[in-house]
């Protein structure tokens, strides 16, 4: 895995992990929150092997990437937009979990001629759907309604601390899937580190991230025309599966794949074979 950074056209620093086959067809993978641009950590080989290229970026105001203030959802496709264009790659295929669906739905919306193939894993749907806040996580809930990132930010470093240390002190219930993944100490120690990372520059990436997460949609998503599947745990205790039902069925032509026994983060063991998925539709 190659750690990276490229400069946007507005100056700021976009900060991405490289793995997989350099030379292979390209997926750009979205980060959960809190995580980052590390939550590929120890997948190099697996995509290697599959001939596949993932490059995951950090949004703004976290990990390495500069933070961008009052951003919205179409911002980010600008920015993965330039991205694909410093790897000199025209189509490619998006995929992101939990609080990185909604922006593989963006990229897939806004970037139609570009984006070849989408894949939402454990996603978050449109919070202006009113069913989209029944059985959420109270914390990210009141998060996600305080609508303003500058209070949200204070809220996350009275709760979590600036450095976001106590994050996981109040993580929530996790499903059983879920604790036995990260009874794995590799798996454990990779979670850890691509959370720590997200707060390398504090809460605000976060409490921003999240701030944007509660806010409608703002994208046609009749204007995807690439396929789009998009997989959720029937165990999730995180995103309830709700969300995964209602992005399927409001995208055109998406398939909605339940995975039964899987629980949020043990979502991660199926991107593989996801990725392989993805880059048929680019050879």
């Amino acid at each position: 895995m190659l750690d990276r950074s490229m400069t946007l056209p507005d100056g700021r620093v976009l900060a991405y992990t490289d793995c997989g086959a350099g030379s292979g067809p390209l997926v750009v993978y979205f980060h959960g929150a809190p995580t980052s641009r590390l939550d590929l950590v120890g997948f190099d080989d697996a995509f290697a092997a599959l001939g596949v290229r993932v490059v995951s970026p950090d949004r703004p105001g976290y990990g390495r990437s500069s933070p961008k203030p009052h951003r919205s959802w179409n911002d980010w496709p600008a920015d993965v937009a330039a991205l694909v264009d410093h790897l000199d790659v025209e189509r490619f295929g998006v995929m992101g979990l939990s609080s990185g669906g909604p922006y593989v739905v963006a990229c897939a919306a806004l970037l139609p001629q570009r984006v070849a193939a989408a894949a939402v894993v454990a996603g978050v749907t449109d919070m202006g759907w009113p069913d989209a806040w029944t059985g959420c996580d109270e914390n990210e809930a009141t998060l996600m309604r305080i609508g303003d990132e500058t209070a949200a930010t204070a809220w996350c470093e009275e709760r979590y601390g600036s450095d976001g240390a106590k994050f996981f002190e109040d993580a929530g219930e996790m499903a059983p899937a879920d604790v036995a993944l990260l009874s794995d100490e590799a798996m454990l120690t990779g979670w850890l580190t691509t959370v720590g990372e997200s707060f390398r520059q504090g809460v605000g990436g976060f409490a921003q991230d999240m701030t944007v997460q509660g806010t409608p949609w703002t994208f046609d998503v009749t204007a995807i025309a690439a396929p789009t599947t998009v997989l959720h745990g029937e165990a999730d205790t995180l995103v309830p599966i709700a969300h995964g039902r209602h992005t399927a069925d409001i995208i055109p032509g998406a398939t909605f794949v339940p995975l039964p026994d899987h629980g949020h983060v043990s979502t991660m063991t199926e991107l593989s074979q996801l990725c392989a998925d993805l880059v048929a539709s680019l050879r």
